[in-house]
């Protein structure tokens, strides 16, 4: 019996990407014997009962394109307004393709749940919000698809990092600073972290980092997030004891145990 796409838009708008569900095949049988999944090339669909197939093309139809390009352009927009807020789709459900991403990032659902971690559906991103002295300052959004372009996403406040939450009586004498959230995050179990989000520390960031008598610098292991810090290091040390930590493994990929041995901790 033939498959009409249209019939199945209420389950298709809410799959995301490497879903699936069995649900009854409207024109063949009352049963669930109808599969639908979401892939990266679109919808397909497979009747177990009559063998029939279709295939609804998804991500990469030319609507589709000029949907997400109109995502980004509003991006642009936000930022040129200063308009920081979540995404109005902004959710704590968080795809399969999301929670692996930060699972290979050694986040927990403690972490997750920790940092307000979200996902939205229009832009197909992890949403990871960035706050900074207990106030909102924007997001990062991550791609969750190889074919996404840029891979991330940032809409911040000019000059400020993401930085751990810690117990607020403490005031640490030592900070570590690392690339991206979600190694800043490992790092922050054990002690006052933070994420330059980028490769390059700006004036305000700078004012920050030199309240800290000792700076742990623990950077991606790749030559051009290396060789962008390392110009302001000079600055720093006017100002603080810096030690640059030297690894082959970003802190997100290793083990807590392991973190802690590199933090001498």
């Amino acid at each position: 019996m033939e498959i009409n796409l249209d019939d199945y838009k209420e389950v298709t708008d809410r799959l995301q990407v490497g879903e699936y569900r069995k649900i009854p095949h409207h024109e063949c049988s009352r049963s669930n014997v109808l599969r639908v999944e979401n892939t990266l090339e679109g919808f397909k669909f497979y009747c177990f009962k009559c063998r029939e197939y279709a295939f609804g093309s998804n991500y990469n139809s030319p609507a589709e394109r000029l949907r997400r390009t109109a995502i980004l352009r509003e991006q642009t927009k936000r930022q040129a307004d200063k308009d920081y807020s979540l995404p109005a789709d902004f959710s704590r459900t968080i795809s399969q393709r999301g929670l692996a991403w930060l699972g290979r990032g050694g986040w927990t659902i403690d972490l997750i749940s920790k940092y307000n971690i979200g996902f939205s559906t229009a832009l197909n991103r992890v949403i990871l919000p960035v706050v900074y002295d207990s106030i909102h300052r924007g997001y990062t959004a991550r791609a969750v698809e190889s074919w996404q372009s840029p891979k991330y996403i940032e809409l911040c406040q000019h000059g400020v990092m993401w930085e751990s939450i810690n117990d607020p009586t403490e005031q640490p004498s030592a900070c570590v600073l690392c690339e991206d959230i979600l190694s800043a995050a490992r790092c922050g179990q054990f002690m006052k972290a933070y994420s330059m989000l980028g490769t390059t520390l700006n004036t305000n960031q700078l004012s920050i980092l030199m309240n800290y008598d000792k700076i742990l610098i623990w950077l991606d292991n790749d030559k051009g997030g290396t060789d962008g810090l390392l110009k302001s290091v000079p600055r720093l040390r006017m100002f603080s004891d810096v030690k640059i930590i030297e690894s082959d493994v970003d802190p997100k990929l290793l083990s807590n145990n392991a973190i802690k041995e590199v933090l001498c901790l």
